[in-house]
C-alpha cells in the first residue's frame, strides 16, 4: 500500500482489515499493521497540548491453534472494539503530553508512539484514520502501558 494514498473515504467504524489478506498481515503483527495504515496522518498531523492519539486495537479475526487450525471470530466479537476498545497504538502526542506541571506529576512516566496503552472506555473520543478506529485523550487518561494489547481486550 503506498502511503500517499487514501484507500478509502469511509469515515465511520469498520475493521481495520478489508480482506483476508490484511487479515492475515494484521493478525502476523497488529502493531505494524496499525503503523502502516496510520503513517500518512503520522507524518502530517501535529497535536496540540496533553493530547494522546491511539489506533484502537481489534482482536485479529482468527487465532492460530496448536497444529496450525484456525480459530475465527464472530463478527459480533469484533464489534465489540467499536464499544470497549479500552487499548490501542499510540500514533501520536501533544506537546504537552505526561509533562509535570504545577502539582500533576507523573513520576517520570513517559509514552511514546508505538507503545500500547490503555485506558478507560469514557474518557476517549473516536475518529477514523484510512480506515483504522482511533481515540482521542489527555495525557491523565492513560491507565497504563501494556506489552500485549490481547491481554486487556
Amino acid at each position: 500500500m503506498a502511503l500517499t494514498a487514501i484507500t478509502t473515504m469511509a469515515q465511520g467504524p469498520q475493521l481495520p482489515w478489508r480482506n483476508d489478506d490484511e487479515a492475515e498481515e494484521y493478525a502476523e503483527d497488529p502493531k505494524e499493521f496499525l503503523m502502516s495504515r496510520c503513517a500518512l496522518a503520522i507524518a502530517n498531523s501535529e497535536y496540540t497540548r496533553d493530547l494522546v492519539i491511539c489506533a484502537t486495537y481489534y482482536l485479529p479475526a482468527f487465532e492460530l491453534m496448536p497444529g496450525g487450525t484456525r480459530f475465527h471470530r464472530a463478527p459480533s466479537s469484533q464489534d465489540e472494539a467499536l464499544w470497549q476498545g479500552k487499548v490501542g497504538l499510540v500514533i501520536g502526542l501533544g506537546p504537552l503530553a505526561f509533562r509535570d506541571e504545577g502539582d500533576l506529576k507523573f513520576g517520570g512516566f513517559k509514552i511514546e508512539v508505538g507503545d500500547w496503552v490503555q485506558w478507560d472506555i469514557h474518557d476517549a473520543r473516536q475518529f477514523t484514520v484510512n480506515r483504522i478506529h482511533c481515540r482521542w485523550m489527555k495525557d491523565v487518561q492513560i491507565i497504563a502501558r501494556v506489552k500485549d494489547p490481547k491481554l486487556v481486550y
